[in-house]
Formats: structure tokens, sequence, C-alpha cells
């Protein structure tokens, strides 16, 4: 059921992203290069789908044409993805050759290009909101994606986490801020943007933020596992890339078992967070794709 979401979805998406960056492909062409070759490189597209599937779930109906006036604001969150990921693998940040199974943006093409096409992809999501119909909708949006990207989102978590890098003890309150950061508040900020293109009540809202927040901290701490025992097949990238950047992670505080452990728990309490929705098969089936990915 999710394969088929996702396929039908992704295939919405991707349409869009190449109708929305059309234009811009003639000059320079090598900044447009990098950005198609990261915006299609693989990814799942969990961010947008969520997005769609929220709205669908609210709506109370996942007929496919419903997305369509939807597609800038999907697009806007893929771009401020790919925007994270490009950056974070640069060598002054992560420090990662490879992504997906394939060499970062800034090994296939070069840093500056990289740096210049995670900047194409943030600015060109804030023109993508302004397309949405409705224009007090679209004010919401622009101040949702921005608090996930600022230095209360995605830039403290990386800031914190660069900063905590080297440090010999890390407590789990930080390890826990990094990464409800990192990669809980962009997953946080599509459900919560969804919520405001189906007009929900500030309840409804809260609880689906919280879903995804723990949705996000549970696939951070699984990264986490599966970094240490984990193969290239499975990440898409060499293993042990945490311990290589004198990262601490979820293992190395808890331990393998604890680590798992909590990872089920953030995942049965969003279950028990969208138990009870009609229309809730996706957000369940989101979960277990999660949980699937546990070793």
């Amino acid at each position: 059921m999710l394969t088929s979401y996702f396929d039908t979805r992704i295939k919405l998406l991707d349409t869009a992203i190449k109708e929305y960056f059309r234009y811009e492909q003639e000059h320079p062409s090598r900044l447009f290069q990098a950005i198609k070759y990261s915006m299609f490189s693989g990814g799942k597209k969990i961010r947008p789908v969520l997005f769609f599937a929220t709205f669908e779930m609210l709506k109370k109906n996942d007929e496919i044409e419903n997305l369509k006036p939807l597609l800038p604001v999907a697009v806007a969150i893929e771009s401020i993805h790919t925007a994270s990921l490009i950056h974070d693998d640069l060598p002054a940040l992560d420090n990662s050759n490879e992504r997906r199974g394939q060499p970062s943006c800034h090994k296939k093409y070069d840093p500056a290009t990289a740096i210049l096409a995670g900047d194409a992809l943030l600015t060109k999501a804030f023109e993508l909101l302004s397309f949405y119909d409705d224009k007090e909708v679209a004010v919401n949006l622009v101040q949702l994606l921005c608090h996930a990207v600022s230095t209360r989102g995605m830039i403290g978590g990386q800031t914190v986490d660069l900063l905590s890098a080297h440090k010999n003890v890390l407590q789990l309150n930080v390890l826990q801020y990094i990464h409800a950061k990192k990669t809980g508040t962009l997953l946080e900020a599509s459900v919560r943007m969804a919520c405001a293109c189906a007009k929900t009540d500030p309840s409804t809202t809260h609880m689906l933020a919280t879903y995804a927040m723990n949705l996000g901290l549970a696939y951070q701490i699984i990264d986490d596992i599966l970094d240490d025992v984990g193969d290239f097949e499975t990440l898409g990238k060499e293993p042990y890339e945490d311990i290589r950047n004198h990262k601490t992670t979820y293992p190395t505080i808890m331990g393998l078992d604890k680590a798992r452990k909590m990872a089920d728990k953030l995942l049965d309490d969003s279950y028990k967070i969208v138990k009870n929705m009609k229309h809730n098969h996706i957000l369940i089936e989101f979960l277990k794709m999660i949980k699937d990915r546990l070793p």
C-alpha cells in the first residue's frame, strides 16, 4: 500500500519539480546540473509525501487531483531538505563523500558549486510558497518553513552538532536537541504546513506535529544504530561516519538495546496519536516503514 502511495505521489512531485525549475536550466548550466543531480538522487522524499498524506487524511479525500494546488508547497519542502543535505555533506560540516549511494554534490562537482546549489534551493523554496493560491495561508507557510530552517531549527541543530563533535561526553538531552532540530523540525513543519493548508484546528495540529517529531527522532536513532551495525548497501554511504567524525550517537550513550527501545517507544507514542483518526492508514504505514529499518 505504502509503496504504491509513494510511487504515485513522487511521480506527481517529480513532474512539478521539473516544471518549476524548467526555465532555470539554461544558465548557468553547471549550477543547475548540480541542483538537478541532488534533487533527483534517489531519495524517498519522505517529507513532501508526509505533507501530502497528512493533508489527505485531514480532508478525508485521497484523490490525487486534489494535491495539485499543493505542489508549490511540496516542492518547497523537498527543496529545503535537499539544500540541507548538500550543505551537511560539505567538508566543513559532516564531511560526507557519499549520499544515497552516489558521490555527494561537492564530490560530483566542487564545494563552491555545492554551496551555491544549496543556497539556490533555499531561496527557491520561499519563492514557491508565494505561488500558493490562498495568500493568507501562504504567509503562514513561509513562517512555518522559516522556523524549521532557522537558528531555532535545522541551522541551530547543525551548529550544536558541530560544536559537540569533539566532546568526549555528550548528554542525552543535548543529543536529542540536535536531532530534534536537524531531523525533526522539517518533518514537523511538513505536517504543520499540511494542517495550515487544510485549515485544521490548533489541537489537531499540535497532536500531528508531535507525531511527526517522534517519527523524526526515531528515524535518527535508527540511523545512528545503522551507522554502527549497517553496511554501504543499507545506508547508501560508508558506515561508521559518526565514529570518523568523533560524534556522539544514541548507541554510544545508551547502548544498542536501549537505543532500539527508545526508537520503539517513540514510534508507539506516534501510533497512539493517530490510531483513532479517520483515514489514518498512510500515517500508520509511515510508522511501519520507519520501524522496518530497525536492525
